[in-house]
């Protein structure tokens, strides 16, 4: 900042509608982005303790995965355990003291946004984070569902064992069909034309 070199503050589309921003919540976004650097260079050493370096830790080459031991020194420790607990707590902190008081601090002046795209209309989650195994589906942190119509007030159940349930649509330019708008995923033969680009890929629930 002091050397004038400003990066990505440089240049910008200065004078345009969508900055819709008084400049006290503009001062606030680059304050608070500017500490965020800051937080994120913490944040990463969980990466570091539990594989070995970042970015890519040990699920690509050159990570070093390292074993659990709470009483070994060369190993992922009580301590390193409890640092990395308090790297979480900070984390928590950031978001609920920075992150989201910014947000909403700036979405009255982008309200109108919300009716701007949107993608597709049906969601689908599978479950995610488990909290006592695989196989206890009811207490996934992230529970399985499907939301239709983006209609929030009523999630569908979801029966992973279905084949019928989820069809991939491939009535789009560029994938060929033999004239049906839908196949089932798994065994689904739309192949890719060299010739007219993808577009867009929508699933049907």
């Amino acid at each position: 900042m002091e050397s004038g070199q400003l990066g990505i503050f440089a240049n910008a589309y200065w004078g345009h509608p969508a900055y819709k921003l008084p400049p006290e919540v503009n001062l606030i976004g680059v304050a608070h982005y500017l500490e965020a650097l800051e937080w994120q260079k913490e944040m990463v050493k969980v990466h570091t303790i539990f594989g070995g370096k970042n970015p890519h830790p040990n699920y690509l080459v050159g990570g070093v995965p390292c074993a659990l031991n709470i009483d070994e020194a060369n190993a992922i420790n009580a301590e390193r355990l409890a640092y990395v607990g308090r790297l979480f707590e900070e984390g928590a902190r950031f978001v609920e003291q920075v992150y989201f008081p910014d947000l909403l601090a700036i979405a009255p002046y982008y309200l109108d946004w919300t009716q701007i795209g949107g993608g597709v209309s049906n969601y689908l989650c599978y479950g995610d984070l488990p909290t006592n195994g695989f196989a206890d589906v009811a207490r996934f942190k992230f529970p399985r569902g499907a939301v239709l119509d983006r209609d929030l007030s009523q999630v569908h159940p979801v029966d992973p064992h279905d084949p019928d349930g989820v069809q991939e649509s491939i009535a789009i330019p560029g994938i060929p069909t033999a004239g049906a708008k839908t196949r089932r995923c798994i065994p689904g033969r739309a192949r890719r034309s060299l010739i007219t680009p993808v577009r867009s890929r929508r699933m049907r629930i």
